[in-house]
């Protein structure tokens, strides 16, 4: 007569670590490539930014507009 073994433990094989070890590998390796992308873009960003203040400052010099010195964006425009 066999006897059911109700209380052992299922442990992963080998297999299994040495396969979920490699999928990590593969996922942090996607993770570094989208985190260079995004820093890449980051720059770029702040490049236009730079190059739109830039110009901004340019237009109001020209026209005659003067800027306020703290612009606040989040209140309402003043007329």
């Amino acid at each position: 007569m066999t006897k059911k073994k109700d209380n052992v433990i299922p442990f992963p094989t080998i297999r299994e670590g040495q396969q979920l070890r490699e999928d990590m590998g593969k996922l942090e390796g996607d993770i570094k490539a989208k985190l260079d992308s995004l820093q890449v873009i980051n720059e770029d960003i702040i490049s236009l930014t730079v190059a739109y203040e830039d110009m901004l400052y340019r237009l109001c010099e020209i026209t005659g507009v003067q800027l306020p010195n703290d612009l606040d964006w989040n209140g309402e425009p003043e007329e």
